[in-house]
């Protein structure tokens, strides 16, 4: 009974310090954070250096809203956006102009101003 004890013990304690996912370093690419919650992305407007590498970090923070996914059309990428849990999106800027991305249903959109 003891040994079953121990067991019983040992898993819990696995179990309570299992970690959060951790968001990979970044590389030295600039970092942008962005929050979506039920009324869309925060800031909606961001910038970064023309040409440069870029992550944003996306971090959705309620259910309500279509803020589950995250497209960049023009990259043709599609992100799943977990509750709670920070995303990194890896981009290069172009040399001029933004990149847009918005929500799945393209409800809610955000772009990355090339400065």
């Amino acid at each position: 009974m003891r040994r079953l004890g121990l067991v019983v013990l040992a898993v819990a304690s696995a179990v309570a310090c299992k970690k959060a996912p951790s968001v990979p370093p970044s590389d030295g690419r600039a970092e942008v954070d962005v929050k979506v919650d039920a009324t869309g992305y925060h800031p909606d407007k961001l910038h970064a250096k023309a040409g440069k590498p870029v992550r944003m970090l996306v971090t959705r923070t309620t259910d309500d809203g279509c803020g589950q996914q995250l497209v960049v059309p023009s990259l043709h990428l599609k992100y799943e956006l977990p509750l709670n849990q920070p995303v990194a999106i890896d981009l290069t800027m172009p040399e001029k102009g933004e990149l847009a991305f918005a929500c799945g249903m393209d409800m809610y959109k955000g772009s990355i101003v090339a400065d």
